[in-house]
């Protein structure tokens, strides 16, 4: 009879566990949605703090989050998207780098960018333009904090994340501007 309680609990237990993941995720995701609309929109609703600085869109794997201010509390890569360095501009010929979990935790928007293939396009919206990017190398390196990039010779974007096998690798996406549209 014990045996039964504790495998009913077990269950119990297992059901609360996934529902409160579920609705952490669905929370997340409406929240997104919300600051990304504000962010498309002429006047935004939400406090400059709470405010995305631009947004990054990848259409082959439906990702479409926005990321905050190099400056802002909110820029850390443990709740968001995180902007790695203030000193790119999207457009000028600098890398603009973005990081994020991999994992499948509700902050793990990363997750999927291990189904891009070179040519995949990628488009950060930052002060009302669009630039969109194209992905010409992908690179699996040791993770040690840091990443080597070349002083590039154009615009580029560089989105990073853990490896998702293996916990020691670090995987680098570099996409390279396309073209870009004023007046999103």
């Amino acid at each position: 009879m014990i045996k039964k309680e504790i495998g009913i609990l077990l269950i119990l237990s297992s059901l609360l566990f996934f529902s409160l993941n579920f609705y952490e995720e669905k929370k997340i995701q409406v929240q997104n949605e919300r600051l990304v609309q504000d962010f498309f929109q002429e006047e935004k609703q939400t406090s400059i703090e709470e405010s995305y600085y631009g947004v990054l869109e990848i259409p082959k794997i439906s990702l479409k989050r926005g990321f905050y201010s190099y400056y802002s509390s909110l820029n850390n890569v443990d709740k968001n998207i995180e902007l790695i360095s203030n000193d790119c501009i999207p457009g000028n010929k600098c890398s603009f780098i973005l990081a994020s979990h991999s994992g499948n935790s509700s902050i793990s928007f990363f997750k999927n960018l291990d189904q891009l293939v070179l040519d995949d396009e990628a488009i950060i919206y930052y002060s009302n333009t669009s630039y969109v990017y194209i992905l010409k190398d992908i690179q699996h390196v040791v993770k040690n904090g840091t990443i080597s990039l070349l002083e590039p010779d154009t615009s580029e974007l560089v989105l990073t994340t853990c490896n998702r096998k293996n916990d020691n690798i670090q995987d680098i996406y570099l996409f390279v501007q396309k073209g870009f549209s004023e007046n999103i």
